[in-house]
């Protein structure tokens, strides 16, 4: 548990900079990377990383998601990479076809799912960042997934009695997911209270809480499904990267489901205003 700890401090201590310089291309760079990471955690999981094929294209698309949303506007974004996303799909199943089943069908549509859903759900944050009152909802994307995770382990550990899905992760337990939706209903009054008092920001408290419902919600189910591939392949943890907590993608797998939700609702709804 110390260990943990201390990763986590050191970890927010690293991310901190590229927060704080977030309008930079400062940000374009920890997602390349972390997107990277955690894509290349998943095909050595998935046992395909030594498919140099397979490997360079998902780290391209994973650079291309990254980059493209500070070089054209958003809606322009969404399209390309839509078809960025079909093509590689496709080559990615047309290289099952011609593979003499060395391949499978089913294990490039695995990847392919998953590739979108990281380089996407990492590229999340910078769109989340370039709306209006961008670094308010980018913060949130990070804080409420990461308390929430952090309350569901200590809760959990102290007081976890009843198994949630043993058979997708045997350490998840009711108590600690209703402590982690607790801990984060209670981080997003505190932070609306922050933005509001600290930066002059006008919270609307109604629409925030039932958003950090949600997210809370979302960021337990990101946690789980990505549990759930790890378990398929019989992996404990998708790297070591961060000491006591394993790889980019067991400690961002919550945050990815979250910025990807945070970002449709934000453009589903764009007259509701948060901050």
């Amino acid at each position: 548990m110390l260990k943990r700890i201390i990763t986590g401090v050191v970890g927010i201590a690293v991310l901190l900079p590229f927060i704080i310089f977030s309008d930079t291309w400062a940000l374009v760079v920890m997602t390349s990377v972390m997107s990277v990471f955690a894509v290349c955690e998943v095909l050595r999981c998935t046992e395909q990383i030594k498919r140099w094929p397979v490997t360079v294209m998902s780290v391209g698309v994973c650079l291309t998601a990254q980059i493209l949303p500070r070089l054209m506007e958003s809606d322009i974004y969404t399209t390309v990479m839509l078809l960025v996303y079909i093509a590689f799909a496709v080559i990615l199943m047309t290289l099952a076809v011609f593979s003499k089943g060395n391949f499978k069908l089913m294990e490039a549509t695995q990847i392919a799912v998953m590739v979108m859903y990281i380089s996407f759900g990492f590229s999340a944050l910078i769109l989340l960042r370039d709306l209006e009152s961008g670094l308010a909802l980018m913060l949130f994307a990070f804080l409420v997934p990461w308390v929430c995770d952090a309350m569901a382990y200590f809760v959990g550990v102290f007081f976890g009695k009843h198994k949630m899905i043993p058979d997708v992760s045997p350490k998840k337990t009711v108590e600690g997911a209703v402590g982690g939706i607790i801990g984060g209903l209670l981080i997003t009054v505190i932070f609306g209270v922050v933005m509001q008092f600290a930066f002059d920001m006008d919270t609307h408290y109604p629409m925030l809480i039932v958003l950090a419902l949600v997210a809370c919600l979302v960021s337990q189910w990101g946690d789980l499904i990505a549990s759930l591939l790890k378990r398929e392949y019989g992996v404990k943890d998708y790297g070591k990267l961060f000491p006591g907590h394993g790889g980019v993608m067991d400690r961002f797998d919550s945050i990815i489901a979250v910025s990807t939700f945070m970002y449709i609702v934000c453009r589903s709804f764009a007259g509701v205003s948060l901050f």
